[in-house]
């Protein structure tokens, strides 16, 4: 699960995120939709009707053929892996392009500094550098959040599988 950064820019705060993106996996072009974001949203929508265009000229293929759609589910599988791999990305993608366009995290939250720092997006600075105990308390936090989140979306897909 992508954990949350609060940014804000000429008062207005937004959330960004960080990590894997469940969100973008499964829901693909409605979460550049949900957060405002035309451009991604307009590549995924492309990759989302490319996907379709080819599964349909498929079964059309298949059907004059009089074929047993022996390659669809290979297909299938393959933009199912390309949504995967995209998901990995989109987070980091968005948080990197929202902190170009003048969007800062806030002077006294230590927690979206400081996760913005580990993933890299902010250059630590000597004198913005947070005590390390409040660092590893932070990260730790953020860590245990992460595995329970991650055991909640397993354990729900094999609750999912046995119905």
């Amino acid at each position: 699960m992508a954990t949350i950064i609060r940014l804000e820019k000429d008062g207005y705060m937004k959330d960004a995120f960080v990590g894997y993106s469940y969100t973008t996996a499964f829901f693909n072009a409605f979460v550049p939709a949900a957060r405002q974001d035309l451009q991604s949203f307009l590549f995924f929508g492309g990759i989302y009707f490319f996907k379709i265009s080819v599964l349909e000229i498929y079964k059309i293929y298949e059907q004059r053929n009089f074929g047993t759609y022996k390659y669809y589910s290979l297909i299938t599988f393959i933009w199912l892996i390309m949504s995967w791999v995209i998901a990995f990305f989109y987070n980091k993608y968005h948080t990197k392009k929202m902190l170009a366009n003048g969007w800062k995290p806030l002077k006294d939250d230590e927690y979206s500094n400081t996760l913005l720092k580990k993933y890299n997006y902010l250059e630590y600075m000597d004198n913005e550098l947070i005590s390390d105990e409040k660092t590893k308390e932070i990260l730790d936090e953020v860590k245990k959040n992460r595995n329970k989140e991650s055991f909640n979306v397993c354990s729900g897909c094999y609750c999912y599988d046995t119905l």
